[in-house]
């Protein structure tokens, strides 16, 4: 009988080498099946969305978001948007606001050094308010005057266990200048109304925005609205010039009143209201907002006759240097999801059908990818100044000034050079940059180097470098964004838009697609930057159809498309509804 011979150890070895390397090499195989099954899926769906890659946390489309009660009656949103009646006596009202003039300047006085210069510019807007809502002003809100002509309005809620919001709009405008008057095409003072925009200076920044918060409070009350959480209105005077004396004191009330982090949230000017991007409608409201530095630049030398100077450079030649490294030596650009830019731009490459695909890859995969953000960076700097300085820390050299003769050398120039910082970046790191140019340009040429008066490199007979700076802005914190307060205020944005704005649908210029809410930042600063202790949600956004740069803001022919301001009535009409009745 044949039987089976034993192996042999060394047998037995190779036998068992065999049964591994041949598990190895199915294991290989199912794997390479899996990942090319995977990798045609991948590709398929690729292709199918144009190059769009979808995943869970890459912009996601809010639900649209609306009163209660919309279906049944939606006739007074119809109204604002749609009756020409309204539509005339709202612009009544815009007109006789931009009538008002106040304008304010950077060397105005303290309202306490001078309160006649003061009560002239604001005592007549706060008498027309008063006249043109005087059930507002009479009957349903709790006015304040805070450090005299910073308006605090509060319309009391029933349920004081209710966080407050806070709905804020400036008084003041930026001044018009005596030698561009005759390129207005209207009287910046006039309130031009043409039946298709409204003319005049804070037209667009911000009486729209203040008029707009009153016109839906005075509908609301109106329709029987009764508020369960209380509202609060926030109106400085003196926004253009930094805030102090208006919102400062403003938040300060509100703080002393309600203690830190109270408020359910706080929503001013800003973000961007409607753009088209690569074909995507994007709504923008601001999440955060860039940090802030002006930096005094000083060189100090011997003076003389200029027929002897003291070196190669007399101290406007040195500055001169200075500004030459510092223009040549400018922030790169950073592109991470600390900024709310990095949500934006991913935005556009999940639903834009004409950005290149190279670019969608780069921007989807810039989070994790170094090549990926390099590539990312590369394009944002280069496809636009806006999108370039959205990214990084800018610099701007705006005065300088030194010299008093011809023939005598200058002891003293200065200049002012203002920053507006990366959210990534910080005051700090700014001020260092700027400081490694001095001390370079103070070891060419023996000079010291002072920073805040503190002495850095020991002066000499040479002269001396001084940087100097006061109350910088840090960037602001973010808002989150996905909660429910964010989910509420981007279902109210595509609701007003889709819905209330353009409910034929045939007309629509979104053509069927969704308007995308993404978070977003502007290059400039708000009176938020006075409210980051009195919650955690801050949102920078206004409604409208038009840019702020078709609306020329701050410039000649300051205006706004009207539809624009109707939609601020239609959208805080219905925001305050829903915020009313949230309990998140």
């Amino acid at each position: 009988m044949l039987k089976e011979p034993k192996r042999s150890e060394a047998g037995r070895s190779n036998y068992l080498g065999l049964l591994l390397r041949s598990l190895a090499v199915v294991v290989f195989l199912v794997i390479g099946c899996l990942t090319l099954a995977l990798t045609v899926s991948i590709k398929l769906e690729f292709d199918e969305k144009l190059g769009q890659i979808f995943t869970s946390n890459q912009c996601p489309v809010a639900e649209i978001v609306r009163p209660e009660g919309y279906y049944q009656d939606n006739s007074t949103v119809s109204k604002i948007i749609g009756d020409e009646s309204f539509r005339n006596q709202s612009a009544a009202k815009l007109s006789g606001a931009v009538q008002v003039n106040t304008e304010i300047f950077d060397s105005d006085p303290s309202v306490e050094e001078d309160p006649e210069y003061w009560a002239a510019k604001f005592a007549p807007f706060h008498d027309y308010l008063k006249a043109t809502f005087p059930r507002l002003f009479n009957e349903v809100l709790k006015v304040e005057k805070v450090n005299q002509w910073g308006l605090l309005l509060t319309w009391e809620g029933s349920d004081s266990s209710l966080e407050p919001i806070v709905l804020m709009a400036h008084q003041d405008v930026v001044p018009t200048q005596k030698a561009t008057l005759d390129d207005w095409t209207y009287p910046p003072y006039s309130g031009h109304y043409d039946g298709e925009r409204l003319w005049g200076r804070g037209s667009a920044d911000c009486k729209n925005l203040l008029i707009g918060l009153l016109e839906s409070s005075e509908l609301l009350v109106d329709s029987g609205f009764k508020p369960q959480r209380t509202i609060i209105f926030a109106f400085g005077f003196d926004e253009e010039v930094g805030g102090e004396r208006g919102a400062r004191t403003i938040s300060k009330r509100i703080l002393e009143r309600y203690g830190p982090n109270s408020i359910y949230a706080v929503v001013d000017e800003g973000g961007q209201s409607l753009v088209e991007q690569n074909d995507v409608y994007l709504a923008l409201p601001g999440t955060s907002e860039k940090g802030a530095l002006d930096v005094h630049v000083s060189v100090k030398t011997p003076g003389g006759h200029s027929s002897v100077p003291q070196g190669d450079h007399t101290s406007i030649g040195l500055l001169a240097l200075y500004i030459h490294d510092l223009e040549r030596t400018q922030f790169k650009g950073v592109f991470t999801p600390l900024n709310p830019t990095f949500h934006e731009y991913q935005c556009i490459a999940v639903h834009s059908p004409s950005l290149p695909a190279d670019v969608k890859r780069a921007i989807l995969d810039a989070e994790y990818n170094s090549k990926a953000n390099n590539k990312a960076i590369d394009y944002l700097t280069n496809e636009s100044l806006l999108s370039r300085f959205l990214i990084s820390t800018s610099t701007a050299v705006d005065i300088i000034n030194g010299g008093t003769k011809s023939n005598a050398l200058p002891e003293y120039v200065e200049a002012v050079v203002n920053h507006r910082i990366a959210i990534e970046s910080s005051v700090n790191e700014t001020v260092e940059h700027d400081l490694r140019i001095a001390f370079k340009i103070a070891r060419e040429n023996d000079l010291g180097v002072k920073l805040n008066g503190k002495e850095l490199k020991p002066v000499t007979e040479k002269g001396f470098f001084a940087i100097d700076y006061s109350d910088p802005l840090e960037p602001a914190p973010q808002t989150p964004v996905g909660d429910a307060k964010w989910k509420l205020l981007a279902g109210i944005i595509r609701h007003v838009y889709e819905e209330v704005s353009f409910p034929d649908n045939a007309k629509s210029p979104f053509k069927g697609k969704p308007v995308i809410v993404a978070p977003g930042i502007a290059t400039g600063n708000t009176d938020t930057r006075y409210f980051w202790d009195l919650t955690k949600h801050i949102y920078r956004y206004r409604p409208g159809l038009n840019p702020t740069v078709e609306t020329h803001a701050h410039g000649v022919d300051e205006r706004i498309l009207f539809d624009s301001h109707l939609q601020i009535i239609a959208f805080y009409y219905q925001f305050l509804q829903v915020v009313d009745n949230d309990r998140s």
